[in-house]
């Protein structure tokens, strides 16, 4: 037997709102505020404690018992990301419980004033201090919210709402934390197969791939598509019904904020460029970087939200990084390769490349070495005594008598300082009787006076024929022996 086909969808009644209803026996339904895609937004007064109230309760739409559990869901996890933040810029939670019929509701603070969406498309673009002061008190509320993990993923114009505050001010409000994302696994994933999370033209590209893998910098894409719309009147990627805006976003750059804003400082625009970054690294990596580039274009108004934002714990979670088989391009674009490994060739292996500070050793051991080396090299050379050896005399010149000279009273004769050749040597030796023809680095010294006066005539005539017998002069003082350059 063949399972019945499945019909269409049983569309399932609205929760009973009407004014003057009252629900939970305190709050009395005035009138119908709006209407959105997870659910009917009403006033109410609340009987207790009379003040007016808002009432939010998940509308009864078509689609399977599995759709309307995550969507109850959905709806339930709004109410606990709202309910802890406490900041100002975040819309109240005061009570959250389920109708007769089974519809979850939410009472939150009830606020008078309109959507960015309301003032801009009225009012057109708004003057630079304005729509930088509502940015801020956006950012303040992201502060809070990814301090506490959470990220929004659905911010637009639409879910900031300008609302008044008395005495001729105004306070901004965040609202609609249906879609937001809990991170660091603190809530379950209920995000079913194929849903889009979020409004598709205020998107971040890393949403559009992958809704579950963002952090918070997904969120300060939307505030700078917001300050963009503010200032201009337009999206940097083309009307949100157009069918190629996710095309754009994910990879066309975005259409110069100058074009329809020419008087905007250079400053400002650089930073709202730097927010549409399409690779998450790129732009500012949490809301107070974000403010603090925007600060200077500020009206003197916005100094308590910059305190909130400072004051706000630093961003959870990690940043994802872009999804399986995306990476990023040239101009910011990203684009899906293939996922499979590599070739590599197996007959190379990879060496281990080797430390830095292990050859920073070996060089420096090496020089160290080289230079102890050289000091004992350089310290023996200065220490060793000299040697000069004499050049060979001319044949004709050794045949003359090698005799001794005759001593003399008289002192040698002695060249003159500029003509003599120093050669350093050790002390002279000691006279000896026997007379020994020259030798290299050892000379014999002139013997003293002896013999009669014959003799020494004779010995003088002989030296008088050899100027070079002896070939040096010696200088007792100094016990250097000076060459004669005319006997080398």
């Amino acid at each position: 037997m063949q399972p019945p086909i499945p019909g269409p969808p049983v569309p399932r009644p609205e929760p009973d709102v009407r004014p003057g209803v009252v629900i939970a026996d305190k709050y009395r339904v005035e009138k119908e505020l709006g209407r959105g895609g997870f659910g009917i937004v009403v006033k109410a007064h609340h009987l207790t404690l009379d003040q007016a109230v808002a009432i939010k309760v998940l509308t009864e739409g078509e689609g399977s018992d599995t759709d309307w559990e995550e969507d109850a869901a959905r709806f339930r996890r709004e109410a606990m990301a709202t309910a802890a933040l406490k900041g100002d810029h975040v819309v109240r939670v005061l009570d959250i419980d389920v109708l007769p019929s089974g519809c979850p509701y939410i009472v939150m603070e009830y606020l008078e004033g309109q959507t960015l969406h309301e003032i801009v498309h009225t009012r057109g673009p708004l003057p630079i201090a304005e729509a930088i002061d509502i940015a801020i008190q956006v950012l303040a509320a992201l502060a809070e919210a990814h301090g506490l993990g959470i990220v929004h993923r659905d911010l637009k114009p639409a879910n900031v709402f300008i609302a008044h505050a008395g005495a001729g001010t105004s306070l901004v409000k965040v609202l609609d934390f249906g879609v937001s994302k809990m991170l660091e696994s603190r809530s379950n994933p209920i995000t079913r197969t194929g849903a889009v999370i979020g409004t598709v033209a205020y998107m971040s590209p890393e949403q559009m791939l992958d809704a579950k893998r963002v952090d918070g910098r997904a969120d300060l894409w939307s505030v700078a598509l917001i300050l963009y719309e503010a200032l201009s009147r337009k999206l940097p990627f083309g009307e949100s019904s157009s069918p190629t805006v996710v095309t754009a976003i994910l990879g066309q750059p975005p259409i110069p904020l100058a074009q329809f804003r020419p008087d905007l400082p250079p400053a400002l625009i650089a930073a709202i460029m730097r927010l549409l970054e399409k690779i998450p690294e790129q732009r500012f990596s949490t809301a107070l970087e974000a403010a603090t580039a925007l600060a200077p274009f500020a009206s003197p108004h916005s100094r308590f939200a910059f305190d909130a934002i400072r004051r706000a714990p630093p961003p959870q979670g990690a940043a994802a990084p872009l999804p399986s088989g995306m990476v990023p391009t040239t101009h910011g674009r990203v684009q899906k390769v293939s996922t499979a490994p590599p070739r590599t060739s197996p007959s190379v292996t990879p060496q281990p490349q080797k430390k830095k500070s292990s050859a920073l050793w070996l060089i420096l051991s090496f020089a160290l070495a080289g230079a102890v080396l050289g000091v004992i090299t350089a310290i023996t050379f200065i220490t060793q005594p000299r040697w000069l050896t004499l050049p060979k005399k001319d044949p004709a010149a050794s045949s003359a008598s090698v005799a001794p000279p005759a001593a003399s009273s008289d002192a040698p004769p002695v060249a003159s300082p500029s003509a003599l050749v120093v050669v350093a040597s050790a002390a002279p030796p000691a006279p000896s009787a026997s007379v020994s023809s020259p030798t290299v680095g050892h000379a014999p010294t002139s013997p003293k006076p002896t013999g009669s006066p014959k003799a020494t005539a004779a010995a003088a005539a002989s030296s008088a024929k050899n100027p070079c017998d002896p070939p040096y002069v010696f200088d007792h003082e100094t016990n250097i022996k000076k060459y004669k350059p005319e006997c080398l």
